[in-house]
């Protein structure tokens, strides 16, 4: 979870992946603080929390009750999805089928971790992604990629 001490790295480096995103809203998943963030630089952002208490007592972006591995999204309706913590997952392959199913064709998913890089471009590429970049932001690495039809 992105707490304060590293939004602001990583912010700068998900919203440079984001750039190369097309017009749509982007949903970020299980980090409040980064939607937050993305919001206030004039993003349209929609947060996805699994916490209702923290859905309760939120303050920016629209937000909707769901999971990573679950989204309470329809199918390519997104143009980019920011998500954490696909390199230390073990189902990371069924977490990125779910975030692409809901991301449009040449749309984005920007992944934010604290595994190795060398692990996050293999499973973005095994994910499917395409047209992957990698950026430093602090201790985190911020992986992006292109959703493309299969």
């Amino acid at each position: 979870m992105l707490d304060g001490w590293f939004l602001g790295p990583a912010l700068d480096a998900v919203a440079e992946a984001l750039k190369s995103a097309p017009r749509g809203t982007i949903a970020v998943v299980e980090q409040p603080h980064l939607a937050r963030g993305l919001a206030g630089r004039g993003l349209p952002v929609i947060a996805v929390d699994g916490d209702p208490r923290s859905l309760k007592k939120r303050k920016g972006p629209p937000a909707v009750r769901g999971r990573g591995d679950v989204l309470p999204l329809v199918d390519r309706g997104l143009g980019a999805l920011v998500g954490w913590g696909v390199g230390t997952r073990v189902d990371w392959g069924e977490v990125l089928a779910e975030w692409s199913r809901a991301v449009q064709d040449g749309g984005v998913i920007v992944m934010v971790d604290r595994a190795a890089s060398t692990e996050l471009s293999r499973r973005a590429l095994c994910g499917g992604l395409a047209e992957l970049q990698q950026r430093p932001a602090g201790r985190l690495v911020v992986t992006s990629g292109m959703v493309t039809a299969i």
